[in-house]
């Protein structure tokens, strides 16, 4: 009987560890892959952070808040992506006057759940 629940615990040991590092980044939600960033004059590093960044806004919004930031966040992203050259240097001016009012209208919407996260309203 204590053989049994030995061997239940060890295999529970390996089992949970193997199975937090097979889920997938929450990151890749937003960017799709690391090389999206890299792309972009980002490194592992910074895709590292906006992970954990969206680890502990997971932990710290309602689900439904969570799903709801990491849309408008998505949505931010991609304008960031495509003012951003290879170097990481963005060019604001690149914005379209309708794009602009979307970015402008996405950091005000985004306000209240980067406050919640950090007690910042800076992303």
């Amino acid at each position: 009987m204590k053989k049994r629940i030995l061997a239940g615990v060890i295999g529970m040991a390996i089992l949970v560890p193997s199975a937090v590092f097979a889920s997938p980044y929450l990151a890749d939600m937003i960017f799709g892959s690391v090389e999206t960033i890299e792309q972009h004059g980002g490194t592992q590093e910074d895709y590292q952070e906006i992970e954990a960044m969206l680890q502990v806004a997971k932990g710290k919004l309602t689900e439904e808040e969570f799903q709801e930031y990491t849309e408008l966040t998505k949505q931010l992203m991609q304008l960031k992506l495509k003012i951003t050259n290879e170097y990481g240097v963005r060019d604001e001016e690149k914005l379209t006057p309708e794009e602009q009012q979307q970015w402008d209208e996405l950091g005000a919407k985004l306000t209240p759940y980067f406050e919640k996260i950090t007690g910042s309203t800076e992303p």
